[in-house]
């Protein structure tokens, strides 16, 4: 049985990336297996706030925080496949999401990646010299297939 990896999570790119991965899970005849990764494991989420007074009520926010956007992705999963005759699984995974996504894909041996990215302006493009880009280091680090699917964020145009 082969396997489509999509990579899900609270920002507008997962909607599309998630729909085109449905898509092409469906015409490979293949399982869908879509990943949400929390930035935090609990472990981290403990040593990062160890020496801060209030430290449980900062661990107790952080972890809301993160158990909120896991419900986020995964309620979004439910509703773009509620139709979908693809047969899914939804993983949880803590810490980089690129090498996570690689991991899970090794771990099953995937088929292909698929990811959202957005396009956008000075937000967006501070983000990325702050932090990465999840696709550049998913494309980079991986000897599959990647779809990579664009996403407008407010201000870009739509060429017709």
């Amino acid at each position: 049985m082969q396997h489509v990896v999509v990579g899900v999570d609270t920002r507008e790119s997962a909607p599309a990336a998630l729909v085109w991965a449905v898509d092409l899970a469906e015409r490979l005849d293949a399982d869908l297996d879509v990943v949400h990764v929390r930035p935090l494991s609990p472990a981290q989420i403990r040593t990062m706030v160890s020496t801060v007074p209030g430290r449980r009520a900062c661990e107790r926010f952080l972890k809301s925080e993160e158990d909120a956007q896991t419900r986020a992705a995964r309620m979004l999963a439910d509703r773009t496949l509620a139709a979908s005759p693809v047969r899914w699984r939804f993983h949880v995974r803590a810490g980089d999401p690129a090498t996570e996504l690689l991991a899970v894909a090794d771990s099953i041996d995937a088929y292909a990646i698929v990811i959202g990215t957005r396009h956008g302006g000075a937000g967006v493009a501070l983000e990325r010299l702050l932090t990465g880009s999840v696709s550049h280091r998913t494309i980079h680090w991986t000897r599959r297939p990647v779809l990579v699917v664009p996403t407008l964020v407010d201000g870009d145009e739509v060429d017709e």
